[in-house]
């Protein structure tokens, strides 16, 4: 009969074991309890693929903008890129991109769609990497009215002009209806 109740001592671990019989009993927990130290011994330092609900408290803890572990993830490697792009993803799921793309002041630099496409195939979540950049990568119709059709950023969009122009037919139409 195995017990339960481990007790665990930095990496030791100890399993008592009952059979009944004390030299047995005693046998049977000294194995146990080696069996269960190497286990933990070599999972010991082995990815975690629930670090990322911790990213936040430590961010706090440590004073940091909330969202530095994560971007720290993205744009540094440690020792399974493949375990960290799986954490990156399940943190971007439950919090969503606010703290992830744009700008963060802790590593006083810009984290971009490419970092987390990057990261994201390298681990070897390519489909996953591929639908977040053709999220970000969609065109706005909106915005692009107000950017200019080249690099000279004293032109005004040719979309913006058509706008203008078009709303100014619109009313000069309108006020000739009434009179």
């Amino acid at each position: 009969m195995i017990n339960t109740n481990n007790s665990k001592i930095g990496d030791f671990v100890f399993v008592p074991v009952t059979t009944g019989e004390p030299t047995s009993s005693a046998i049977a927990t000294a194995v146990a309890t080696a069996v269960a130290t190497v286990i933990n011994s070599i999972r010991k330092g082995q990815p975690n693929p629930n670090d990322w609900k911790g990213w936040n408290q430590l961010d706090q803890r440590e004073q940091k903008p909330i969202g530095t572990s994560v971007t720290g993830w993205i744009i540094k490697d440690g020792q399974s890129i493949q375990n960290e792009a799986l954490n990156i993803l399940s943190y971007i799921q439950e919090f969503g991109f606010n703290n992830v793309i744009g700008y963060n002041k802790f590593w006083n630099r810009n984290i971009t769609i490419d970092d987390l496409y990057n990261k994201l195939t390298r681990g070897g979540y390519i489909q996953e990497a591929n639908q977040i950049k053709q999220i970000f990568n969609k065109p706005n119709p909106i915005a692009n009215l107000f950017q200019p059709s080249n690099s000279n950023q004293s032109e005004i969009s040719p979309i913006f002009l058509l706008a203008i122009v078009g709303g100014a037919i619109f009313l000069f139409t309108r006020k000739k209806r009434k009179k």
